[in-house]
């Protein structure tokens, strides 16, 4: 069976003088499309080997015709075993975004804070939970407690509340959303988030190559990896 959906992966690494972020684009045989978007952390080493791990894991339990729920727990384990002895790798983890896109629905997975966008026309929705603490800073900037600039700035804002490192998992978010015609799905890792959604919106349809140069130019000092993959719908 022929998807009906396509779609494209491309990746930088920033201003770093290394790549944590890993991704997988697979048609299934069933017709759907797979994307798998991984950002490591743990160090060059462990980043690196653990974002590999997650994706071929996961990857690897789908096609074998696991879900997505599976696919994350194997790829838990692949993590845990992977360091195993290693103490080069020790602390190695990974957020992942996974999803699966087949006719008019759009099914999820996700551990981490790499988002997941669906963008209809010129406006940016994000599907998933974001695990880290961003969404506890803005609720203080909400409450007054925190001015904008200081809830931007703030040095826990990237911190990591759950991450696939081999233990058990305590926040996941999974979900399913059923698709218009014009719809686009970015799965990203957080660098894309040098820019504003809105901007993310407004570049959605062009390659994604030409997104990751808009990430770039913003110059954000030290930016981070950038990985998207994007998926839509055959002309």
């Amino acid at each position: 069976m022929r998807s009906r959906w396509r779609g494209e992966g491309s990746q930088h690494q920033g201003g770093r003088s290394y790549q944590e972020d890993s991704w997988v684009l697979r048609p299934l045989a069933d017709g759907s499309l797979l994307a798998i978007v991984a950002d490591g952390m743990g160090g060059h080493a462990g980043g690196a080997t653990a974002s590999k791990l997650v994706v071929g894991a996961m990857a690897k339990s789908v096609e074998q015709g696991g879900s997505l729920a599976d696919a994350l727990q194997m790829a838990n384990a692949t993590v845990r075993d992977g360091g195993r002895g290693k103490p080069e790798l020790e602390g190695m983890g990974s957020t992942v975004v996974a999803a699966l896109v087949a006719n008019d629905e759009v099914r999820w997975i996700s551990v981490g804070d790499s988002p997941f966008y669906l963008v209809v026309g010129n406006k940016l929705e994000r599907l998933n939970a974001d695990h880290s603490m961003a969404p506890q800073i803005d609720a203080l900037r909400a409450r007054g407690m925190l001015t904008a600039e200081e809830a931007a700035a703030h040095p826990g804002r990237h911190t990591l509340r759950e991450a696939v490192m081999g233990t058990p998992l305590s926040l996941i978010d999974q979900g399913s959303r059923r698709l218009g015609r014009d719809s686009r799905l970015l799965l990203c890792s957080d660098g894309v988030q040098s820019l504003s959604d809105d901007a993310i919106a407004a570049h959605a349809a062009r390659p994604v190559r030409d997104l990751i140069a808009t990430v770039l130019a913003v110059g954000v000092a030290h930016q981070d990896n950038v990985t998207i993959i994007k998926l839509e719908r055959e002309p």
